[in-house]
């Protein structure tokens, strides 16, 4: 073998630990930024659901309220009727405030003028559960029959006893909860999703577009995580998740894969110019030194 391949094996031989060793390092880097980011990104998640959250039991807290009046009491449906108007007023977040029997008969509606009883058309599965549990539920989004843009439902029973004697329901303006999301301020190109239990879209930034499969599989096995997808436009992105206690709804973030990755790309490059540069001077040098030794 010539002098000058051996010095040529020489120099990658020595810079074989070093590359190594700095690919490892760069490895490691790269596990520990995106731990930082899944961090950061699962925080600020649980930061949006708990503003979702104390707006769901500031309308709970409400219903109470209202739950409490004397009317119900006495079984004057007709001065509740008048009530529940004047409450509707000073709750912008509510379409309507909606009086059920435990038997599940229509009983007045804020939004209509007081009439006579009419039975529910559509089953609610929502409305069977408070009856059945005595405790305030919040359902998924759908349409109703006085509402019938899509809403959410907070509701709470009114007990007797042992009696759940009615429920009070109230639909919840989806533009509010739009607006708790808007005010997470993210960056424009990073994508914030709030979804039901049956992962039906009640929110999104930005808005119109209904949640992927990719979405539903990847937020169906854990109440949190993080997970590599694609958002609902087909952009890769990781995205973080969270499920709240108090509804059920599940909050994602999506984040740019390129956002994610960027601080891995830009360490690599470097790694990869280093090491060309090594072997280019490497090189040079076993050609000097080669050039100046003679054959005996």
């Amino acid at each position: 073998m010539k002098l000058q391949s051996r010095l040529f094996l020489l120099v990658a031989a020595a810079l074989a630990p070093m590359v190594v060793f700095a690919t490892v390092a760069a490895l490691m880097l790269l596990q520990h930024e995106r731990e930082t980011m899944e961090r950061d990104a699962i925080g600020r998640a649980r930061s949006a659901m708990s503003a979702v959250d104390t707006h769901l039991r500031g309308s709970i807290a409400s219903l109470e309220t209202l739950a409490a009046s004397r009317n119900l009491e006495t079984g004057n449906i007709a001065a509740f009727h008048a009530e529940s108007q004047r409450v509707l007023r000073t709750q912008p977040g509510w379409v309507n405030i909606g009086l059920t029997s435990g038997s599940k008969v229509q009983l007045a509606n804020a939004v209509y003028a007081f009439g006579k009883p009419e039975p529910l058309i559509a089953a609610d599965d929502g409305l069977d559960a408070v009856v059945r549990t005595a405790r305030p539920g919040i359902g998924g989004v759908a349409a109703g029959n006085v509402v019938t843009s899509p809403t959410v439902r907070v509701r709470v029973p009114v007990s007797y006893g042992e009696e759940v004697r009615y429920v009070i329901s109230a639909p919840l303006n989806l533009k509010q909860l739009a607006a708790l999301l808007e005010a997470q301020r993210l960056p424009e190109d990073w994508v914030i999703t709030l979804v039901d239990r049956e992962k039906r879209v009640i929110a999104r930034i930005p808005a119109g577009v209904p949640a992927s499969d990719n979405f539903r599989e990847g937020t169906e096995h854990d109440p949190e995580g993080w997970f590599l997808g694609r958002t609902m436009e087909g952009r890769p992105a990781y995205t973080a998740y969270v499920t709240s206690d108090l509804s059920g709804w599940v909050l994602a973030i999506g984040i740019p894969a390129s956002a994610v990755e960027a601080g891995a790309q830009r360490t690599f490059t470097i790694l990869g110019a280093g090491v060309i540069l090594a072997l280019a001077l490497g090189a040079l040098l076993a050609l000097m030194i080669a050039g100046r030794i003679s054959p005996p």
